[in-house]
């Protein structure tokens, strides 16, 4: 059987086609099998590779560890930011703190012998602290309700000094001059203490607005300066 007679029976044009395609793929094989080997990564490109990942993968977890440290800042400095006094809420530091504190003296009946100026020191561009100095004198529980008062006033104020100390002038009489002790001692006052002390609120002046701040205390009423009291050098000392 000559080729041609072959290749005219089914048996032989499967043959003829599983040649032609065997000698395809050996083409192709020839062709580009070499470039195809060479992109097939080896053992060494493999741990390479898993190196570069482990390194990529350190350096996002610190990438993210500084971000979520720089979130933290910034929530404790809204927090702080909100803590304070904030002009456009609680008012003008200098004249509405002095109100502030003159409000809680006038509801309990108690009196001030002196409230003094309210001074600002600047912390940075954005903080400030605001100090005022305060005196009075008083029976024992009326001085511990007018200082428990003054801890409920918002933004929150803190004691920079605070000094209670007897007032002298209500001791007991000595037995030497008494004729009828037992009779001046029942007429003696109650306990009374002397206090003087600086009060200190931080006051925050910085871009972010009450609402960016998410405060929600009521904002201050302000009083016209025609109306403001300017505070006394040396009011005299009113007894209760």
């Amino acid at each position: 059987m000559n080729l041609k007679e072959f290749s005219s029976t089914r048996k032989g044009q499967l043959i003829i086609c599983c040649m032609l395609l065997g000698a395809v793929w050996l083409f192709l094989l020839i062709r580009f099998g070499s470039s195809y080997l060479r992109d097939i990564p080896d053992q060494k490109k493999i741990a390479a590779a898993r190196q570069e990942l482990s390194k990529a993968q350190s350096e996002f977890e610190k990438v993210n560890a500084e971000y979520q440290t720089a979130q933290n800042t910034k929530k404790a400095y809204r927090e702080l930011a909100a803590s304070a006094w904030v002009g456009m809420v609680d008012g003008n530091v200098e004249t509405a703190l002095r109100r502030k504190i003159s409000n809680v003296s006038e509801k309990l009946d108690f009196r001030l012998s002196r409230i003094g100026s309210t001074s600002l020191k600047r912390i940075n561009n954005e903080f400030s602290s605001a100090d005022i100095t305060l005196q009075g004198s008083g029976e024992l529980t009326d001085v511990i309700r007018f200082l428990a008062e003054l801890a409920k006033i918002q933004p929150r104020l803190a004691w920079q000094q605070l000094s209670l100390t007897p007032d002298n002038r209500f001791r007991r009489p000595s037995q030497a001059n008494t004729v009828n002790l037992a009779a001046q001692f029942n007429n003696l006052p109650a306990t009374r203490l002397n206090f003087s002390g600086t009060l200190r609120v931080l006051v925050y002046e910085g871009p972010l607005t009450p609402e960016e701040l998410n405060i929600t205390r009521q904002p201050e009423i302000t009083v016209p300066e025609e109306e403001a009291v300017e505070p006394e050098a040396n009011p005299e000392v009113t007894e209760k």
